[in-house]
């Protein structure tokens, strides 16, 4: 545990008791006991919800009507086009995402 022994762990205890004194210590113990349960959950969830999200990427859109868009200029649609066939959804969007952004960056404010 930590790379700590039995010996350091009890010198520790003892030194926490002569700091604290017996009427804090259990209370400490019992707040850093939440403390660590509450990060202990936080970090599973985050964990799961990192394991999953390529589930919420690969699912399909619900049929809706398209929007429709202002014609691309011809420098970004044959820039869209798919550079790499291997690219994933999400590598593939946030291309897309960084040419709109670049286009608005270009175009003059009206």
């Amino acid at each position: 545990m930590f790379g700590i022994g039995p010996e350091e762990l009890m010198l520790v205890l003892i030194v926490a008791l002569l700091v604290l004194g017996p009427e804090r210590l259990p209370r400490v113990a019992r707040d850093i006991g939440r403390v660590v349960g509450e990060l202990r959950r936080t970090s599973d969830e985050f964990r799961e919800e990192f394991l999953q999200a390529d589930k919420y990427l690969q699912k399909p859109a619900p049929s809706a009507p398209a929007p429709v868009a202002e014609p691309a200029s011809p420098a970004i649609a044959a820039a869209t086009q798919p550079s790499d066939p291997n690219e994933s959804a999400f590598d593939r969007e946030m291309r897309e995402a960084r040419e709109r952004l670049a286009a608005s960056r270009e175009k003059p404010a009206t």
